[in-house]
């Protein structure tokens, strides 16, 4: 219970960045009711009041007519404004609020990647972030503000009956008070397991739909396509039946508003024919009675739909709390701690890492050191490690033992910028956004020159590629770089590292996908713009390992060897039966 009482606190706090825009929306929102109570009110008084004036020939002439014709007029007009601006408002509002909830977010989101988001589907983070923030915004256009303006016309319409009689505004207030807090309670009690079924069920749905259209070719290709639509017909059923769940409910809880709406008019319609009767109260009187008593339950009416989806709100905010609550994996200060940028050597002691703490360690007690300005390759089979020492120098996790220090210094005292200001990393799978090439480029450097640009294409055996399309540099790649082949997107992601020029290169399998020509091609010209630089590669193709000044060799995660190309070929011999076998 505690969990789910603050499960919207940090929420709130987000809100009241916004108060002035909600409260302004509320404010109009209230208007725009008031001025709708009034006008139904003072119309039906403005008619009966003139039906009695007309009853004898000496009244007519004595009606005055003008005071309340303005006054329809000025209810009508404002209600039409002030509903009018309160849309604008409050839309402004929600909007400026989901904008805030979603920066709020993806700054929790951040640190957490990738470690802390393995676990998580892609699908599921997308989910999170557009559904379930904007189930959120029932929090004030649907909660908030409604409640604050029932409240308020509450109070209003039993002051104001008070002036005609209070017997009928203690039963305006009654009926108000129970289709105001009765029915949204009972409705949100109801609701509140359905609506929870439905933030989940639509996040399954999302997933799975995302899965489905990432890997479509895959399920086109093993036939499996009709399987996946029948999965997703069975999730979509489930929200249906789900949903059918709350319109019911949502069905009788406007039929308790109707029906107490009916008693609360045939209550004050009773009462008042009886005060007229005993010329107690004009009889004008009674119909501005009885329908400013209609009229005022359009201030309770949306609260039960309201509140009957609160439970999904709630669900809404402990899926993004369940994400933001999540430790990050690793924390950088806010200042690197002296830290020296020329002559940067990169050194692995004693390190030792595991994914998981009951699991086995992916790297085990790895010491050795790649010298400033000193090329070294890291080789190994599939699983070896060598991707982890990448992902433990890049800090996207820490080691469980030992440490990794640049320039003499453990990376854990340097801040993020200055660690990825100066590491490059060109990674087997480099990430290629849904935009242009240029756009792709200048995520390494924002204000780079079309010159500098095409000076990297070249460098990276890419240029005569790009000036022979249509668009050149504004080309669009696709989501992905889907409309690259697989060659390309590398030497795209290779070009992206040439223009980010840092001191110390990792390289994970840059030729990984090129013909041999081009690999050799790409090797020549990284070796040539990495001179004076420290180069760790990681690869498990012999391509020009004589060019390395060193030579590390990793096997299930332990150090095996490490030495000159040389040396290793003339003293170990599975260095040289690995060099010798083909892949």
């Amino acid at each position: 219970m505690p969990e789910r009482k603050h499960a919207f606190r940090p929420f709130l706090r987000l809100l009241l960045l916004h108060w002035q825009r909600m409260a302004l929306g509320t404010f109009l929102g209230l208007t725009s009711i008031a001025a709708a109570v009034g006008l139904l009110a003072l119309s039906g008084w403005f008619i009966s009041a003139a039906a009695y004036a007309g009853l004898t020939a000496a009244t007519a002439p004595l009606f005055n007519f003008f005071y309340p014709s303005i006054g329809v007029r000025l209810f009508a007009m404002g209600r039409t404004a002030a509903r009018y601006a309160e849309r604008i408002v409050c839309h402004d509002a929600t909007f400026r609020i989901l904008e805030s909830l979603r920066t709020w977010f993806y700054r929790h989101l951040e640190p957490l990647a990738p470690a802390c988001l393995m676990s998580h589907r892609s699908g599921d983070i997308l989910s999170r972030i557009v559904a379930d923030i904007e189930a959120l915004d029932n929090l004030y256009l649907r909660v908030l503000s409604p409640s604050v303006i029932a409240l308020l016309m509450l109070i209003m319409v039993a002051l104001f009956l008070g002036l005609f009689d209070p017997f009928t505004a203690l039963i305006g207030l009654a009926c108000l008070t129970t289709a105001g807090l009765v029915v949204p309670a009972l409705a949100a009690k109801s609701g509140a397991p359905a609506g929870r079924r439905i933030a989940r069920q639509t996040g399954e749905l999302q997933t799975r739909m995302v899965d489905g259209l990432q890997g479509l070719p895959e399920l086109l290709v093993f036939d499996a396509y009709p399987r996946h639509l029948e999965t997703l017909q069975d999730h979509n059923r489930a929200l249906v039946q789900t949903q059918r769940r709350m319109s019911h409910i949502r069905g009788l809880s406007t039929a308790g508003i109707t029906l107490l709406s009916g008693l609360a008019v045939f209550a004050a319609l009773y009462r008042g024919a009886g005060l007229v009767n005993r010329g107690e109260l004009h009889g004008a009187s009674l119909a501005l009675i009885v329908l400013a008593v209609m009229a005022s339950f359009e201030a309770v009416l949306s609260l039960p739909a309201a509140y009957q989806y609160l439970g999904r709100t709630r669900e809404a905010a402990r899926r993004l709390r369940e994400i933001v609550d999540t430790p990050p994996a690793v924390t950088f200060p806010a200042q690197s701690a002296s830290f020296r940028s020329r002559s940067l050597d990169v050194r692995f002691e004693n390190v030792s890492f595991s994914y998981q703490a009951t699991a086995p360690c992916a790297v085990r007690e790895v010491d050795f050191q790649v010298s400033a300005g000193q090329r070294v390759a890291l080789l190994g089979e599939t699983g070896s490690g060598k991707t982890t020492l990448v992902h433990l120098l890049v800090r996207f996790w820490d080691p469980t033992h030992g440490r990794i220090l640049i320039g003499g210094q453990d990376i854990r005292t340097l801040s993020e910028p200055d660690l990825r200001r100066h590491i490059c990393v060109v990674s087997q799978q480099a990430h290629l956004f849904n935009a242009s090439l240029k756009d792709n480029l200048r995520l390494a450097r924002p204000a780079a020159a079309t010159e500098e640009l095409r000076a990297a294409l070249d460098a990276a055996q890419l240029l005569d590629f790009v000036d022979g399309l249509a668009e050149g540099l504004e080309t669009w790649i696709g989501e992905a770089g889907r409309l690259l082949s697989g060659g390309q997107a590398r030497r795209l992601a290779v070009a992206r590292a040439i223009l980010q020029d840092a001191p110390i290169w990792v390289l994970d399998e840059p030729t990984e996908g090129l013909d041999t020509i081009t690999a050799r091609q790409l090797m020549h010209a990284l070796y040539e713009l990495t001179a004076q630089r420290t180069v760790l590669l990681i690869t498990h193709q012999p391509v020009d390992l004589h060019r390395m000044d060193k030579i590390v060799l990793l096997e299930n995660g332990r150090l095996l060897a490490h030495g000159s190309p040389e040396s290793l070929q003339r003293t170990n011999p599975r260095y040289a039966a690995w060099q010798a076998r083909l892949f």
